[in-house]
């Protein structure tokens, strides 16, 4: 079991494993008391935090037994127990090394107004704003009727309209609002996901005659880019320029974030600041150029690009971030606001990994682990000592 076990730890781990693996750890005391080593020996030069393994995973046991435990009893033990028995659940997560004592109070998280502040807005370059998700299978439209681009789930297709050759270079601009996610194809072939709390300003029609192909970002997007060698496609994104000719690469540009991370998946790319190209910096797949705001300062390191593309698969990856960096993350992804009133908790650092996991199933879990009480009340969540 050893290879499962480093697999597991790995992330690289398939469905199929992951049952053989979760079938010897319930096998016998022995087998826990291994698997629970290997985290050990693996974290132990760490700072992650933890939660009892052994209580927790022998809570869950009892639970399993009790046919007449109540019902919110039983939920409580499994977020508890979610967290070490991570290989049972998909939406889990998995600490290492430390121990804390927690208590929450849960109030049902309330259902906000559907405005339009909720829903995918796009201003098309004759000024006219359409609210997306509605009327999918209708073409988007401009002022004058003329279609500018085919409706898709969650998604709108730029390619899909005929484009004129002499058209003039006019721009549009889209926002995905905090909770949402959504994809766009321009008019040249390229795949762009947004990921929450984004905004794109990118060409209209991308025809012959333009020069370069240039967007304007303003938050997190993924790109896969159509290949033109006589065009390259830049993305701007506040004081950078990333520069590609065709490849597959996530930009992090938040205004809010210290930095601006470009991580490359496949291809090459060019990273310079707009303001000074000869600060450019080529990247090879699997490495990340990462530019602070405050310092000017860029540097480029080999990472894992899984942990940065993961939330294209509603994936919550955290990988040695602070807690107010998770607290940030998850106002995005979930459409809440939190307000944090146990600030000395802000530069703990964590690892692991969700998936497809709810507000209330995340902070749980992370709450096993760290001294915090929360609450959640009409899409606010208060954190508190």
């Amino acid at each position: 079991m050893q290879d499962l076990i480093e697999k597991y730890l790995n992330r690289t781990i398939t469905k199929s494993e992951r049952k053989r693996l979760k079938k010897w750890v319930l096998g016998s005391k022995e087998n826990l008391e291994i698997f629970r080593n290997e985290i050990k020996t693996r974290s132990k030069n760490n700072l992650y935090h933890h939660f009892d393994e052994k209580e927790a995973f022998e809570s869950f046991l009892k639970s399993v037994n009790k046919k007449k435990a109540k019902k919110a009893t039983s939920i409580k033990i499994w977020k508890y127990a979610a967290v070490f028995v991570a290989l049972i659940s998909l939406g889990s997560f998995l600490f290492y090394s430390v121990n804390g004592t927690t208590s929450q109070s849960v109030v049902e998280v309330q259902q906000q107004d559907q405005t339009s502040e909720n829903h995918v807005v796009i201003t098309l370059s004759d000024g006219t704003k359409h609210i997306l998700g509605q009327d999918k299978d209708n073409p988007l439209l401009d002022k004058n009727g003329n279609a500018i681009a085919q409706k898709q789930d969650q998604g709108l297709d730029f390619s899909a309209t005929n484009e004129q050759a002499d058209a003039p270079l006019v721009f549009s601009e889209i926002y995905v609002p905090y909770g949402q996610t959504f994809h766009i194809t321009l008019s040249d072939g390229t795949k762009v996901w947004l990921n929450a709390g984004t905004s794109l300003r990118f060409p209209q029609r991308l025809n012959a005659s333009t020069q370069n192909r240039v967007v304007y970002l303003d938050g997190e997007a993924f790109f896969d880019v159509a290949k033109d060698k006589d065009r390259p496609f830049i993305v701007n994104a506040e004081n950078l320029d990333i520069e590609v000719l065709g490849t597959q690469f996530n930009v992090s540009a938040y205004k809010s974030d210290g930095e601006i991370a470009t991580t490359l998946v496949e291809g090459s790319v060019s990273v310079h600041e707009n303001s000074n190209p000869d600060t450019k910096m080529y990247l090879s797949p699997s490495y990340q150029a990462s530019f602070i705001k405050e310092s000017g300062a860029m540097t480029k390191n080999k990472v894992d690009t899984d942990l940065y593309t993961g939330w294209m698969q509603n994936k919550l990856i955290i990988d040695n971030l602070t807690f107010q960096q998770i607290l940030d993350k998850l106002e995005r992804s979930h459409n809440v606001s939190i307000v944090n009133h146990a600030s000395h908790l802000n530069n703990e650092i964590f690892k692991g990994e969700f998936v497809n996991e709810s507000i209330e199933g995340i902070l749980a879990t992370i709450a096993s682990s760290t001294p915090f009480n929360y609450t959640i009340e009409n899409n606010v969540i208060t954190i508190s000592k």
